[in-house]
């Protein structure tokens, strides 16, 4: 399913003569600045106080899993209540939450239990958020152009976030963990408001398109090329995204100013934005199964070179590193575009929501056990054997996709599939993975393409 905004126009043209719909993009977009101003405190500040990268995993992972377990009665709420005031309570609620959040760090209650403890119902809050949010988006899209909307709030929602990476570091350096905490509270309150601007908004009764997981299941299970996709999904998730959980401690070897680790980060994602334009150009030329084992082999180099990084002095290992993680992060993401949309393109047309949204749960589950492996053997040797693990890893699944048969069911499912592939690539993939909120699982009675949604409401 493509967009439905026609070719050549932008989404941001769907925010044009909507004053109240432009006020509540302009404080999502704020929103999801906070978030990752806030992410530093639980990533980087959670390894720093405790010395373990496993416990910023589980801190991580813990603001994600609740969405899990509270899907089903998260949706019922938006039948129940007028959508406005679903969204803007529940916004307020996680701005007292990072408010006081933010005092107590202030105060000097630094701990590992706090930042969990905040992570939980962060969590909490956000699983009952985004039903809410999508059916809202849903309700008030000019012209019904509910894609055209969603994907003017996740472009703009990826670069408030990699701002907000670059700011959290100073801001973490200037002020300590508290401010970025209260920063992210503040921008909760002011994302409340625009609700108030709207009218009533009630979510219109769904289908049953999404069907049961237990269907979804069994339809992964009986499509071998689908079940072929999810399997590599699975294993990039396993053996080459635990690596951004690496970072914390790369970046206090080299130095501990918060702001190494901004851009660490930032180089990263900075590559990740590159990759609708490459795709663009590249995919012209070259079959999409080329790109993903070229955007591979990259990935393994790459990561590679990370893992020779203790053989040059500190202050040229930060540019080595920089300059490495640009095109890292590109062919990470390109990976996770690609397998996404052929995830999609794999799955039977009526069947494309539940199939996704049991492949969104499967990889929220997934990415944890992948990170809490690598940074155990992280804390259990060092970080650089275990970068050194990821390689290999990589290598290995380099392996699997060169086997005829894989490379067979690939270049069938994403073959004149370009406006999917572009579509993930240009409005959600860089959005998915910013370190906003955790992007809960699913979204009810979603467009096929934009299936995931923003992470930042």
């Amino acid at each position: 399913m493509s967009a439905d905004f026609p070719p050549g126009e932008a989404p941001t043209g769907v925010l044009r003569g909507y004053p109240r719909v432009q006020a509540l993009v302009a404080v999502y977009t704020f929103s999801n600045f906070g978030s990752a101003v806030a992410m530093l405190a639980f990533t980087y500040v959670s390894y720093v106080i405790t010395g373990s990268l496993m416990a910023a995993v589980i801190i991580a992972a813990v603001s994600a899993l609740p969405a899990l377990v509270l899907m089903r009665p998260a949706t019922s709420i938006t039948l129940r209540f007028d959508l406005r005031w679903a969204c803007g309570w529940l916004a307020m609620l996680k701005a007292a939450l990072f408010i006081l959040v933010g005092v107590l760090l202030d105060l000097g209650y630094l701990s590992f239990w706090l930042l969990f403890v905040t992570s939980l119902l962060n969590g909490i809050l956000g699983a009952f958020i985004f039903p809410a949010w999508n059916d809202f988006v849903r309700e008030i899209a000019p012209g019904g152009r509910v894609a055209a909307l969603d994907s003017a709030l996740m472009s703009f929602s990826a670069i408030a976030g990699i701002f907000g990476v670059i700011v959290g570091g100073l801001m973490l350096d200037a002020w300590g963990p508290g401010s970025l905490f209260l920063l992210n509270g503040f921008s909760y309150v002011l994302y409340a408001i625009p609700f108030a601007l709207f009218s009533a908004v009630r979510a219109a009764p769904v289908g049953t398109g999404r069907g049961s997981m237990g269907e979804a299941l069994q339809i992964i299970r009986d499509t071998q090329a689908l079940r072929s996709f999810v399997i590599i999904a699975v294993m990039v998730q396993l053996v080459a995204w635990p690596l951004l959980n690496l970072l914390p401690q790369i970046s206090t070897d080299i130095g501990t100013n918060a702001i190494i680790f901004s851009l660490l980060l930032s180089s990263v994602y900075a590559g990740m934005a590159l990759v609708a334009p490459i795709l663009s150009i590249r995919e012209k030329r070259y079959s999409h199964w080329h790109i993903a084992m070229v955007a591979l082999i990259i990935l393994m180099i790459a990561t590679g070179l990370i893992a020779l990084a203790p053989m040059v002095s500190a202050g040229a290992r930060l540019i080595l590193l920089m300059i490495v993680l640009v095109p890292l992060g590109m062919a990470l993401n390109m990976t996770s575009v690609l397998t996404s949309a052929a995830v999609q393109t794999g799955a039977p047309r009526e069947r494309v929501p539940g199939v996704l949204a049991l492949y969104s749960a499967l990889i929220t589950v997934v990415a944890p056990v992948g990170a809490l492996v690598i940074t155990g053997i992280a804390d259990a040797s060092n970080v650089w054997v275990a970068v050194l693990v990821e390689t290999v890893g990589i290598g290995a699944l380099l392996l699997y996709l060169s086997s005829p048969r894989v490379r067979g069911h690939i270049v069938a499912a994403l073959a004149d599939r370009h406006h999917v592939v572009l579509h993930h690539a240009r409005y959600g993939s860089v959005a998915r993975t910013l370190p906003g909120d955790m992007t809960p699982v699913g979204r009810h009675g979603a467009d096929h393409v934009a299936l995931d949604g923003p992470p930042g409401a």
